[in-house]
């Protein structure tokens, strides 16, 4: 519409707050206040009318992030049939890939980060890996529950910028799943438009 009636002033503020809700930089997705469908207010829009409105509208630079969004809600969520909410064959099909490369990704990460620190031992004494001082099922238990909150127990936003990791470990211990999840987000930050077949690269879109 403020294309339509020529409202360019009002279009730009549109197009901000958009931009700050659906961002194309990773540290922009971390320091937003607000994400996602939540920019539009009360009655929030579900995520597939989101994507189907950008789609629509060519609004290109929000497309990976709302096709995020809409994968983070999971298979009955992107095959909802509720009017307004249908995608496009090609766009659930892209959507869903997306959602299983993100979420494969990240669990192979979790496993392979928990495995490694399984093999190594801490020296704090209150640290729950600490293999001089707690059981083996003790361990096992800290490091399950770091692989629980590495992928989120399948739920949220699994490109998070902290994972809350010092009430099982210490912090020394923490810094390894830590650091392992930021190089992770950064490279899937960076492939999110081909992922969600929007485009090669971020300049791309």
């Amino acid at each position: 519409m403020t294309t339509k009636y020529g409202f360019s002033d009002v279009r730009e503020q549109l197009l901000e707050g958009i931009k700050s809700a659906y961002p194309t930089k990773l540290e922009c997705c971390r320091t937003a206040k607000v994400l996602g469908e939540d920019i539009f207010g009360s009655p929030k829009p579900h995520p597939n009318a989101v994507l189907n409105l950008f789609t629509e509208q060519g609004i290109k630079f929000a497309l990976p992030f709302a096709a995020y969004r809409a994968g983070m809600g999971g298979f009955s969520s992107l095959t909802s049939d509720k009017p307004g909410t249908v995608l496009p064959r090609h766009a659930l099909a892209f959507t869903i890939y997306g959602m299983e490369t993100i979420r494969g990704g990240v669990a192979k990460l979790a496993h392979s980060v928990v495995r490694n620190m399984s093999l190594e031992d801490c020296s704090d004494e209150a640290c729950w890996v600490n293999k001089g001082i707690n059981p083996s099922d003790r361990r096992m238990e800290a490091l399950e529950q770091i692989y629980d909150v590495m992928v989120k127990e399948g739920k949220g936003n699994v490109l998070s910028s902290d994972l809350s990791l010092e009430n099982i470990v210490c912090v020394d211990c923490a810094k390894t799943p830590k650091e392992a999840h930021h190089l992770w987000c950064t490279m899937i930050w960076e492939e999110l438009p081909g992922i969600f077949g929007i485009g090669e690269s971020w300049e791309e879109v």
